[in-house]
């Protein structure tokens, strides 16, 4: 450690990882090394155990089919056959030797067809014999033709038109009892290569590849199904490692073995083992350097760090306090200067926010109050005009009735909480058009209507009034000497929001009024000096902006008219709480 401590912090952390890493990396590869010739030996040994089994079993079919063209061949009745010129002697001799090849056959299940040729290359065939095989492998291979091929075992037969391999095994037959007599003709047996495909697959698992090789390196039988379908046996040099090629003398044939590199490296489990114990070198490495850097770094950050992980609150109204090298100092003091100017523009940003609160409040209840004074002159004008009318007519019960429905009204109006109920807001409409009918007497017909739960919800005082008002100023009394009718309902909608309905069928508002009302409305400006005689429809603006002051976007009146009328809807949530009810 002391011929360390000439160089700075940060190059003894690098020279220290440096040392560790390539300490674990030369023992990982020694032992891989080691590891892997270790199992590869093991592998080599038993796949040659393995290919020995599978040479000896391929070799005893081999010599199966020898010995049986051996005895067919030697038969005195094929060389009948052969020779005899007569074909009812020939028929003769046929049947006998049918019954003995078709024993054979069936004692054999690698052997498809055995046939006879004579010296003109006339077939002789015998039970279960499958012409259109023979045909198609004389035309591609010439198997039926003398002289064609050696006597011997054939290469690989495989059709163009099926998947299935064979292969044949070909003597010629002589006149005497050796090769020094003329030709009079051959056995052919042809064989299936599925025997040996099984002999395959038993012999090893898929992993391993065991293939046999004709002379010509043609695929005859193999252990693995993607091998055997494409007929490429040899393996790819960069993913497996070929273990051995063995030869079988009495085919000429080749049996080879190879082993792809994954099944290696998969059994190479020491290494992991190994990886696991190496963890603890870098690990000792480590605590040196904790050892030489913890008391001037680590444990300062580590206080930084809890500290900053705490909550806002804490943060805010507490300093850290942290000490170490002259870094740490630095940043534990900026960090200090920055919470003290977080809590200054905190304090500024309140003071705002308070004022500005304080400013919208009082804007809102002065608009509020605005708007609720503004609605009621002109009622109160046209109804004293009708109480003096009558009075010089001296129509005193008239002037009663006028009398009593204004004053209920004037203390509806004034008297009382902000909010009531729909039935008093109707009631109150009741006694406003009870002065309208004196006014208009038999004029206008007039439907009042609440369903059932709409009667104790609450909503502002003075809400509805305005839009009969309305209704009846612009658009009823314009359509006389005809009659009029209005209707005002209240209903529940989705149980929550409180809909009202002013329907009437007077002369409607023009197109162009209509569209600038409608505009107003959605913009939500109210005129600076608002005169009702001369601006219609400022009631509707005024009910539109004290449902928005008091529930807010997006409730408010909804305006459609025509020719054929006006309809005016209000729609604002129903409150918790019930109004006060007003005695009547």
């Amino acid at each position: 450690m002391n011929l360390l401590q000439k160089y700075s912090l940060t190059k003894r952390v690098y020279l220290l990882f440096a040392l560790t890493i390539a300490l674990s990396l030369g023992i990982s590869l020694v032992y891989y090394i080691a590891t892997f010739h270790s199992i590869k030996n093991e592998k080599a040994r038993n796949m040659e155990n393995i290919s020995k089994n599978l040479v000896q079993n391929t070799e005893d079919i081999a010599a199966s089919v020898m010995l049986m063209s051996e005895t067919i061949s030697t038969t005195p009745y094929t060389h009948l056959i052969l020779t005899e010129t007569s074909p009812t002697k020939k028929v003769s001799q046929q049947q006998f030797l049918n019954r003995l090849i078709t024993r054979l056959i069936k004692s054999s299940s690698h052997i498809h067809n055995i046939l006879l040729l004579d010296s003109r290359e006339t077939i002789y065939s015998f039970s279960s014999f499958d012409y259109s095989l023979a045909d198609k492998l004389d035309r591609q291979y010439h198997i039926l033709s003398l002289g064609a091929w050696p006597d011997g075992f054939t290469g690989a037969l495989r059709l163009d038109d099926t998947d299935t391999v064979y292969y044949a095994y070909i003597q010629s037959i002589y006149e005497g009892d050796d090769a020094s007599g003329q030709q009079i003709g051959a056995c052919v047996i042809i064989c299936y290569c599925s025997p040996l495909d099984a002999l395959c697959r038993n012999a090893a698992p898929e992993q391993s590849l065991f293939a046999i090789l004709d002379t010509e390196g043609q695929l005859l039988a193999c252990n693995q199904e993607k091998a055997r379908a494409s007929g490429q046996p040899q393996p790819d040099s960069g993913n497996h490692f070929v273990l051995r090629y063995r030869p079988l003398a009495l085919t000429g044939w080749e049996l080879t073995c190879s082993m792809p590199y994954k099944e290696l490296y998969a059994e190479l489990l020491p290494i992991r083992q190994l990886a696991l114990l190496l963890i603890f070198i870098p690990f000792l490495s480590f605590l040196l350097l904790a050892r030489q850097i913890g008391t001037g770094v680590v444990s300062p950050l580590t206080k930084v760090v809890d500290y900053l992980q705490k909550d806002s609150y804490y943060i805010l109204h507490h300093r850290l306090e942290a000490r170490g090298s002259s870094e740490i100092a630095t940043l534990t003091d900026n960090i200090n200067h920055m919470l003290d100017e977080i809590n200054s523009l905190n304090h500024t940003v309140l003071q705002n926010q308070a004022q500005l609160y304080e400013i919208e409040l009082a804007k809102n209840q002065a608009q509020l109050l605005a708007l609720q004074t503004q609605i009621n002159p002109h009622f109160l004008y046209n109804t004293l005009t009708t109480i003096q009318g009558m009075a010089y007519q001296k129509k005193t019960e008239e002037i009663c009735t006028a009398v009593t429905a204004l004053s209920y009204m004037m203390r509806y109006n004034f008297k009382g909480d902000s909010m009531t109920t729909v039935r008093n807001e109707f009631l109150c409409i009741e006694k406003y058009l009870q002065i309208i009918d004196l006014r208009f007497p038999g004029c206008f017909q007039f439907r009042l209507h609440m369903e059932e739960g709409t009667g104790d919800c609450q909503l502002p005082r003075f809400l509805l009034q305005p839009l009969v008002e309305n209704a009846i100023s612009h658009g009823l009394e314009p359509r006389q000497p005809l009659r009029g009718a209005l209707s005002l309902t209240a209903s529940l909608r989705d149980g929550s929001i409180l809909h009202f309905t002013c329907q009437d069928d007077g002369i409607g508002i023009p197109p162009e009024k209509l569209t600038r009302l409608q505009a107003e409305i959605a913009d939500g400006p109210m005129p600076s000096d608002p005169q009702p005689d001369k601006r219609p429809g400022i009631g509707l603006r005024n009910i539109h902006m004290r449902i928005r002051l008091i529930y807010g976007a997006p409730y408010g009146l909804q305006i459609s008219s025509g020719p054929e009328g006006t309809c005016v809807c209000a729609n604002f949530p129903v409150s918790p709480e019930a109004g006060a009810q007003m005695p009547v």
